[in-house]
């Protein structure tokens, strides 16, 4: 009984999925079915005979890869492309490397460019150097060689060497108007890349920094290489003209003449003195060649294809890359050597011939990529010239006319340096705000925080001038601003008189300037601070001598400023060293201004006044009151005032008297009043100097 009950149960338990499986497969069948009826009937497919191999066919696949080698190839150009605009230049060197080499003729040199991009964006500079040489060696195409020998003289330009670069931007534009180069766009790269070197010679090599006032120079490593991935798009080569040996040499009339030269080899037959004699005789000038210049250019050949140049373009990359200067002056055209003339001419003509050069390419391309780096190198020649205004206006173009270019931040910062050279501090610190404001993550921006600080302390506004040197500190690591903030940190709480807060940042920064560069200015800072925080008599004393030690190895460091120099001068009253204190007083207020030039130009009209040196004391009390209602100019005039009491002037001591009077405020009116009761007793005034003395006006 029990038994059945069991095999009851079960068939229960699998009658139900057995039930639903059925069903399914009835599901399924009757689908599968009906989709057999629907569909229309095939044709019965034919066999086709295959084919024999033809030997033409045969010959073909063993010269040339299979098509599927070829797509993979070009797919991975495309992948080199695309790491190359995204700056991975690691992962693209890895491609370029490994199918450089085992690619079809045509793809293998567009990975060997490619690899000299990859090494050019990674700083490798003498490999890349390697790779576009033996590109320009062996590449079949005059274009692709154009491409590496710019690359060439890009890299030279990176490596601030801008005489090589020069030599082979010369020979590429000498030959730009040939079949395979006319009209290619790397022609307006190459004229803005010549134009660019120039100055390089010419404008100081030194990085942005507390020392450094020059104006900041667009750095050649920031260029993209995003343009040189362009160029080397494919296309359809023109078909070059035969040379059959006929030169052309043509000047058409006008201002600077426009040039076209066609010239085959320039050797022995033709040599290049006789195309400069053709050249001058077509612009109807006289030529004139020195010895030294002759015998220079005699043996040199030449490949010349230009046309469209100006006379002064086509002079310049015919000579100058042979070391010749050319003079074209009232009709006749002078040809020297670089060794025949002065050195101070020579710079005075290269600087002539940079202007010329940038003004040249940003009118043949005024809109291109690199027309911001000739606006920027432009204000710089002018401003290494001392033409401030012309400069201003350079830079003030770029930031007008090109606002999201990365250099307005440059433009930005040398207008801030030249505007503090012309003593327009509100414009400067306007101009390093737009530093900080548009790219607080620049390099530049600590500076400007700094020297916004350092106008700040220059105008006595000590105050004002902690915030913006804090952010120096802050935000400069790695910078070289941050230790020039710190020590201008220190030196502003010594100026408002906080010797524990100068000591504290100093030792905070211990590490950052102990630097040999700002050993000694820390040091003294730092034993000027401890030496006022002490109160013990002692203890002071033995101070005094490390102070003294410190302030004679300081000397006159550029990095103090004015207001360093203020503090030395008041380290030296603090010794008791006058006269060192007065020499520095009056070299720091040659360029102090405000409140604290006031301070210390009361302080020396004391020390004048104290050493009985009127003549020298006068002026300053003078100046104290020309300056307008202050604190220093208050004390000016009871000062003058007791001065015309001891020379027996009592109108002039009741005139001074007067005048701090109505000022009211901050004016010790006891002592002004004693000042005129003896003023109206030398008078023999006695009943007014008695009211003066109860108190009482007269």
């Amino acid at each position: 009984m029990r038994v059945r009950t069991v095999m009851r149960r079960g068939w229960k338990v699998f009658f139900w999925p057995l039930a639903c499986l059925f069903q399914l497969g009835l599901i399924v069948g009757t689908l599968a079915l009906g989709s057999r009826w629907m569909s229309p009937p095939t044709p019965s497919e034919t066999p086709v005979p295959p084919r024999e191999a033809s030997p033409l066919a045969a010959d073909w696949k063993k010269e040339c890869p299979e098509p599927e080698m070829v797509r993979a190839a070009r797919g991975e150009l495309d992948d080199v492309d695309r790491l190359l605009r995204a700056s991975r230049y690691e992962l693209a060197l890895v491609l370029c490397r490994s199918f450089s080499e085992r690619a079809v003729a045509e793809l293998r040199y567009a990975f060997q460019y490619r690899l000299g991009l990859c090494l050019e964006g990674l700083g490798h500079w003498d490999e890349a150097l390697s790779v576009y040489r033996q590109l320009a060696s062996h590449a079949p195409s005059m274009r692709t060689a154009a491409l590496a020998a710019l690359g060439q003289a890009r890299v030279w330009l990176r490596m601030r060497r801008p005489t090589e670069s020069k030599a082979l931007l010369c020979d590429l534009l000498r030959r730009s108007a040939l079949p395979a180069l006319r009209s290619q766009p790397f022609l307006a790269d190459a004229r803005y890349f010549l134009a660019l070197a120039a100055p390089l010679e010419l404008l100081p090599n030194e990085p942005p920094g507390p020392l450094n006032s020059a104006p900041v120079c667009p750095r050649a490593s920031d260029w993209s290489l995003d343009r040189a991935l362009d160029w080397d798009r494919p296309g359809r080569q023109p078909t070059p003209e035969p040379l059959n040996g006929q030169e052309v040499v043509e000047v058409q009339p006008g201002g600077d003449g426009l040039v076209r030269i066609y010239a085959a080899q320039i050797a022995a037959q033709s040599s290049l003195p006789s195309l400069l004699d053709r050249l001058a005789e077509q612009a109807h000038l006289r030529i004139e060649w020195s010895a030294a210049a002759r015998r220079q250019v005699e043996e040199r050949s030449l490949i010349v294809a230009l046309e469209g140049a100006s006379l002064s373009e086509t002079l310049r990359l015919l000579v100058e890359p042979l070391g010749l200067i050319w003079i074209l002056a009232d009709g006749k055209l002078t040809l020297r050597s670089e060794e025949e003339i002065a050195p101070a001419e020579l710079e005075a003509r290269r600087l002539a011939d940079a202007r010329r050069s940038l003004r040249e390419a940003l009118r043949a391309y005024p809109r291109h990529p690199l027309t911001p780096a000739a606006y920027l190198e432009l204000g710089n020649l002018e401003a290494l010239t001392g033409r401030l205004d012309e400069a201003l206006a350079w830079y003030g173009r770029l930031t007008q006319e090109w606002p999201r270019s990365p250099l307005t931040v440059e433009a930005y910062y040398n207008l801030g340096l030249l505007r503090w050279r012309q003593g327009d501090r509100a414009a400067a610190r306007q101009a390093f705000y737009h530093v900080v404001d548009r790219a607080p993550a620049h390099e530049l921006a600590p500076l400007a925080y700094w020297r916004i600080g350092r106008m700040h302390l220059e105008e006595g506004e000590v105050e004002q001038a902690l915030s913006p040197l804090r952010r120096a500190v802050h935000n400069g690591p790695g910078s070289s601003a941050q230790a020039a903030a710190v020590l201008s940190v220190a030196a502003a709480h010594l100026l408002t008189d906080n010797p524990r807060a100068a000591n504290a940042i100093l030792w905070e920064h211990r590490e950052l300037v102990s630097r040999d560069s700002y050993r000694h200015v820390a040091a003294f800072l730092d034993t000027l601070a401890r030496f006022r925080a002490i109160t013990d008599r002692r203890r002071r004393q033995r101070e005094a001598a490390d102070l003294l030690a410190a302030l004679l190895t300081v000397q006159e460091d550029p990095l103090l400023g004015p207001e360093g120099l203020a503090l030395m001068g008041q380290a030296y009253r603090e010794l008791g060293m006058q006269e060192q204190m007065v020499r520095f007083y009056q070299k720091a207020l040659k360029q102090l201004r405000g409140p604290l030039a006031a301070t210390l130009t009361l302080e020396l009209a004391e020390e004048h006044w104290a050493a009985d040196k009127l003549e020298a004391a006068l002026p300053l009390y003078q100046k104290l009151i020309a300056g307008g209602p202050s604190k220093e100019g208050k004390r000016a005039r009871l000062r003058l005032a007791e001065i015309a009491l001891v020379e027996k002037k009592p109108q002039d001591c009741l005139k001074f008297c007067r005048e701090l009077l109505q000022e009211k405020a901050g004016v010790e009116t006891p002592a002004v009043l004693r000042l005129m009761a003896q003023a109206y007793e030398q008078k023999g005034e006695h009943e007014k100097a008695i009211r003066c003395l109860s108190g009482q006006l007269p």
